[in-house]
C-alpha cells in the first residue's frame, strides 16, 4: 500500500485518507459487495468525517519497520531450528546437554547425522543474520532520540526499545497511555449488554510478536527494577503470576507513552514517585 499512498500524496490538491478495512463495518457487513458499491460507502464516510482513518507512517518509521520485521523472522526461524533438532534428538534417544552451546554443537557434529547437520548449517546462517541485524538496530538505536529513551526502560534491549517506538511512531495521535496500550493489545476486552458488564482476556489488537516481546521484558523487569517487582508481587497474590506479567507489560507500554510524550528517560519520569 505503500507505493501507491506516496504517488497519490504527491499529487497537487489531494489528500489521501487510508482506512483499516476491519473497522469499515459498513462494507465488511454488506451482502451485495463489489468495487463500485465500496468506492461510494467510503465516499460517504468520508464526506460524513465517519472514516475510521489507519496512520501511516513516515517513510523513516516504515524502514524501522521493516529491519524489525527482519528480526522477528529470523528470530522465529532460529526457534523452529532450534526446536526441530531437539525434537530429532528425542526421537533418536539421543541425549545431549545444552546441545546449542559450543561444547554441546561439537557433540552434535560428532553423531554425524545428516537430518542434524542440515539444521545445523542453517542455524549457523540464521544467527549470522540475526547478529548482524542486532548491530544494524543498535546502530539505529544509538541514533534514534526515541528508541534511546525507550531503551532506558528496565528488561528492555535496543531490539524491543526500536520495535516499541516504531509501532507508537508519534505518541501524539493517542489521547492517553490507555489508548495506547489498546493500540498494543494489552487492554481487557470489555462486555456489556444493559446493567451487565464484565471484562474478560486482553484484546490481542496490534502487532503479536512485539506484545509478546513486551511479556519477555516484563519478565526481566520484575527481576531488576524494585518498583516493578512490587507491583507484579501486589497483582500476583490477587490475580495469579500471568495476568500480573501481563499487567507490568502493560505498565511498560504505559511508561514508554509518557516517555515519548514528555522526551524523559525512566529514571527522569520516575513512576514510583506517582508521576
Amino acid at each position: 500500500i505503500y507505493p501507491v499512498y506516496d504517488k497519490l500524496s504527491k499529487l497537487p490538491d489531494c489528500e489521501v485518507v487510508v482506512a483499516n478495512p476491519g473497522r469499515v463495518l459498513l462494507i465488511a457487513r454488506s451482502k451485495t459487495k463489489h468495487d463500485k458499491i465500496d468506492a461510494r460507502v467510503l465516499g460517504e464516510l468520508l464526506r460524513t468525517n465517519f472514516l475510521p482513518r489507519s496512520h501511516m507512517p513516515d517513510p523513516e518509521t516504515r524502514e524501522k519497520r521493516l529491519i524489525i520485521n527482519d528480526r522477528v523472522t529470523y528470530g522465529l526461524r532460529r526457534g523452529e531450528l532450534q526446536g526441530s533438532i531437539r525434537w530429532l534428538l528425542k526421537r533418536r534417544g539421543i541425549d545431549v546437554k545444552k546441545p546449542f552451546r559450543a561444547e554441546g554443537r561439537k557433540e552434535l557434529r560428532a553423531l554425524n547425522l545428516r537430518e542434524i547437520d542440515i539444521r545445523l548449517d542453517e542455524l549457523e546462517l540464521v544467527e549470522s543474520i540475526v547478529k548482524r541485524l542486532d548491530k544494524q538496530i543498535s546502530s539505529i538505536v544509538s541514533a534514534d532520540q526515541n528508541a534511546k529513551l525507550l531503551n532506558t526502560l528496565p528488561g528492555v534491549a535496543p531490539y524491543t526499545a526500536l520495535f516499541l517506538s516504531s509501532a507508537l511512531d508519534d505518541v501524539s495521535r493517542f489521547d492517553d497511555s490507555k489508548h495506547a496500550c489498546a493500540y498494543l493489545g494489552l487492554v481487557p476486552s470489555l462486555h456489556q449488554s444493559g446493567q451487565v458488564s464484565f471484562t474478560g482476556h486482553i484484546t490481542k489488537t496490534g502487532n503479536k510478536w512485539l506484545r509478546r516481546n513486551l511479556i519477555e521484558c516484563a519478565r526481566v523487569a520484575i527481576r531488576i527494577d524494585p518498583h516493578l517487582r512490587e507491583s507484579y508481587q501486589k497483582l500476583g497474590h490477587k490475580r495469579g503470576g500471568k495476568k500480573a506479567l501481563i499487567a507490568i507489560a502493560r505498565k511498560l507500554a504505559a511508561y514508554a507513552y509518557w516517555m515519548l510524550r514528555r522526551n524523559l528517560t525512566y529514571e527522569e519520569l520516575a513512576p514510583w514517585n506517582g508521576s
